[in-house]
């Protein structure tokens, strides 16, 4: 019998899509073997783990921007960009997160975080509430604007740099067949433009080993998604993506979130026979 992995890769509020396709996975009572995310795709996993639906939905769609984790008005009391104790506190309140679920839940996962003094991705889990919950917040923690999270006295920001989609993560665990949920369309790259690179510089100079993987994270991510497209067409990956205009990494247009969050679950609907096989 083959052993399943689930791996979800990051992009902001691109997550929404990722969040629509879990649950559709989620209606469908599908049990993964081991789940691994980055960035947003950590949010995710925390939302499929505990077995959240609409969790991410939620949050994401919040229509008062004073009570959103993103954005300006909330800065008002936040005094930063992104809030993520809203994301892994206030949030899981709000909307009934069942921790006895996410504790008990057999499925082995991850969250991929990125160490700043060695510049390598590491990838953590436990079934410690508040250190689960730290470990979201250091997957989900971009760079310029958000601080390091601390973890065993080293520091650590978003997963993505380092590791943007830990597909061979799963792979060198044993897990024989993968799905992959992307959040970009075919062909679409993120490039760093200088301004931003000059940023990095001014920012992470005394982390050489970080600075340089933020560098060279977007060659990583063209190489890592030439190679799961190459596993998809080898038939040892499912691979789901946005065939529409993805929504952008910071979007407050609700409208155009709402309309990703269902593109999301319809696209990986299309795929649930096929997911279902996985298993057989």
């Amino acid at each position: 019998m083959s052993k399943v992995a689930l791996v979800m890769e990051g992009g902001g509020l691109r997550g929404i899509f990722t969040a629509g396709a879990i649950d559709c996975i989620l209606d469908n009572n599908i049990n993964f073997d081991y789940v691994v995310g980055v960035s947003a795709g950590a949010c995710n996993t925390f939302s499929y783990i505990g077995k959240a639906n609409k969790y991410m939905k939620n949050i994401i769609g919040m229509r008062n921007p004073f009570k959103s984790f993103y954005g300006v008005p909330q800065m008002i009391e936040s005094h930063k960009y992104i809030d993520l104790d809203k994301v892994f506190d206030e949030y899981t309140k709000e909307f009934n997160f069942d921790f006895d679920t996410f504790i008990n839940n057999p499925t082995r996962w991850d969250m991929v975080v990125s160490n700043i003094y060695t510049g390598k991705a590491e990838y953590m889990n436990s079934h410690d509430v508040k250190q689960a919950k730290t470990i979201g917040k250091a997957s989900c923690s971009l760079p310029i604007i958000t601080s390091p999270v601390t973890i065993n006295d080293q520091l650590y920001l978003d997963g993505g740099i380092c590791d943007p989609i830990p597909y061979q993560r799963a792979l060198d665990l044993g897990y024989d067949k993968v799905v992959a949920i992307l959040t970009r369309k075919k062909g679409n790259y993120s490039i760093t433009k200088e301004a931003t690179r000059r940023m990095f510089k001014a920012l992470y100079s005394n982390y050489p080993n970080f600075l340089k993987a933020l560098i060279d994270r977007n060659e990583l991510y063209v190489k890592q998604v030439k190679e799961v497209e190459r596993l998809e067409e080898e038939g040892k990956l499912i691979l789901i993506r946005p065939t529409m205009q993805e929504v952008s990494r910071m979007e407050s247009d609700l409208s155009e979130l709402s309309m990703s969050y269902f593109h999301g679950y319809t696209k990986c609907k299309e795929y649930i026979e096929d997911i279902k096989r996985l298993f057989e």
